[in-house]
């Protein structure tokens, strides 16, 4: 997967949608390694981020530039509070859905198939 698709996987999880123009500009900057650390972890963000107001969580940008990927994280509720069953039931139904999605996403060739025009007899 290039670079630029990356980020649209990356945009399309990333719960605050604001500066996209900034945030591409950042991941541009990144390393391969870099990208390939940040979806090791963004899964764990998106959890802790579920149940946090918006305005709390980072430009995606900022998160980017300040390598926030890196940071330690806030550690989960206990696990008797209801509130951590909640999280950890939400967080296995969307790897759930996200592995059914990447599954059922058409391969790079399939979709050149599809975009190529039929040509006139």
């Amino acid at each position: 997967m290039k670079k630029e698709e990356k980020f649209v996987r990356f945009w399309s999880l990333y719960p605050r949608k604001v500066a996209k123009v900034a945030a591409q500009r950042s991941w541009k900057r990144l390393k391969v390694k870099d990208i390939d650390a940040i979806f090791k972890v963004l899964y764990d963000h998106l959890v802790r981020w579920k149940y946090t107001e918006i305005q709390f969580i980072p430009h995606a940008s900022t998160w980017i530039n300040q390598r926030r990927w890196e940071d330690e994280l806030e550690p989960l509720p206990g696990e008797k509070s209801s509130v951590y069953r909640n999280i950890e039931k939400d967080r296995k139904k969307f790897l759930s859905k996200l592995k059914q999605a990447e599954e059922t996403m058409a391969s790079d060739e399939e979709r050149k198939k599809a975009l190529v025009l039929k040509k006139n007899k």
